[in-house]
């Protein structure tokens, strides 16, 4: 197996520079704190009013900023929900536990990982709202289709394609398998939250379930290989 440190990720977002005191008056607000408070406020605009009924207006009433400042940082409307959802939804970085020593350790973590973020519910929220929105708004389809279409960066896929060449089977399957163990585990998990099960999820029971699919899986992709 290759140094597990290859699998991990450790991208983060970069942090505000620090304020520092100026001469006459108070320290203008950093830009990734404005840019922060639009999108979060814009968050709160599409869940409460949807997507159709959503506007400049009231994105910059509920963050406080003024519409000149919003269209500063965000050109469209359209642009300032399609980063909102791709930064909320689809840049999601899981990180591989330090102390996993196994490649069943190791993608267990990562999805356990990925399960908790995925399951936080703020973007439970959001989901909900970009679910009931997608059937009535052309603009969410496309930018849920365009998003997709963009090879957003995939850890899930980004292992999978490592432990392939390590072993040595081709790679071109690892899309479709990604996805298949994405639903085998995250997936689920997503959909009894979204079905509002009576019995929430715990972390043993994801923890659980996580670990036997992985194991399926592994086992499977090793069959299938051998046997060719």
């Amino acid at each position: 197996m290759e140094n597990s440190n290859s699998h991990k990720l450790h991208d983060k977002p970069p942090s505000c520079a620090e304020d520092r005191p100026r001469c006459g008056r108070p320290p203008e607000m950093e830009e990734c704190v404005r840019r922060e408070r639009i999108l979060e406020a814009a968050c709160k605009v599409l869940q409460k009013h949807g997507y159709h009924s959503a506007s400049m207006d009231k994105v910059a009433e509920c963050s406080g900023m003024s519409k000149r400042t919003l269209y500063k940082m965000f050109p469209s409307k359209l642009e300032l929900f399609r980063i909102l959802i791709r930064e909320r939804l689809f840049d999601v970085k899981p990180q591989v536990a330090p102390e996993a020593a196994t490649p069943e350790e190791e993608l267990s973590s990562l999805l356990v990982d990925l399960a908790r973020t995925i399951l936080r519910p703020d973007r439970i929220s959001l989901i909900r709202a970009i679910i009931t929105e997608s059937s009535e708004s052309e603009d969410v389809r496309e930018i849920i289709a365009a998003l997709e279409a963009g090879g957003e960066d995939n850890a899930l896929e980004a292992w999978l394609q490592a432990y392939c060449r390590q072993q040595g089977y081709p790679c071109s399957n690892v899309h479709f398998w990604g996805k298949m163990l994405f639903g085998m585990t995250v997936g689920d998990f997503l959909f009894q939250t979204l079905g509002c099960a009576t019995k929430s999820l715990t972390c043993a029971a994801i923890q659980h379930q996580t670990g036997m699919a992985v194991r399926i899986f592994l086992t499977g992709l090793r069959s299938l290989h051998h046997t060719d």
